[in-house]
């Protein structure tokens, strides 16, 4: 999914022609993924299916796809057949940091194993925040403008001995302090 909309990445430059929009798109297409990568996630809001493998005795669960917006079921199966009799009651679990995905267990310890625990549940953004998309934009921007070594931050220019390169830190720097809230860091 894109980060931000081609209309918003043209807004951002007060262009009014589609002249660039299939080079834009593409960009948008590449940030969207490398912000995503950076950031160790998802964002567009869906349902998912995720398998964990709790060490027996566990309460807490982290969900790959925050903001968590609802658990749909848990199962408890050290078998993996993941049948009625090991559906989790929903009494027995609370949302408890939703931004960071934290799933906890009340009255119920995880038997533990591999891929021993189901979990069904609706994460993610919708609408994607303002300053994220915000940040894919200037992103686009950033790596049109300076090409393919834009994500490193590198410009080249030629002075009158010779040339240069210089990082331009600012502008990526300004970016990255909009993105680094939304890395997800875990173990």
């Amino acid at each position: 999914m894109m980060l931000a909309t081609l209309a918003a990445a043209k807004a951002f430059k007060n262009l009014d022609t589609d002249e660039h929009d299939a080079e834009l798109m593409r960009l948008l297409g590449v940030v969207s993924t490398f912000v995503e990568t950076y950031c160790r996630r998802t964002f567009a809001q869906g349902t998912v299916t995720e398998y964990h493998s709790p060490l027996a005795g566990a309460v807490r669960l982290f969900l790959k796809r925050p903001p968590l917006v609802t658990i749909t079921s848990v199962h408890d199966d050290p078998d993996r057949v993941y049948g009625a009799e090991t559906l989790v009651a929903a009494t027995d679990y609370v949302i408890e940091d939703e931004a960071a995905g934290l799933l906890a267990f009340d009255g119920h310890a995880l038997a533990g194993g591999i891929k021993s625990v189901k979990v069904v549940y609706v994460g993610g953004y919708s609408p994607i925040p303002g300053d994220l998309e915000q940040a894919a934009v200037e992103l686009t921007w950033l790596t049109r403008d300076l090409g393919d070594k834009a994500l490193l931050g590198v410009q080249a220019k030629q002075i009158a001995d010779g040339s240069i390169t210089t990082y331009q830190r600012s502008r990526l720097e300004a970016v990255r302090e909009l993105i680094e809230p939304y890395r997800l860091r875990r173990l």
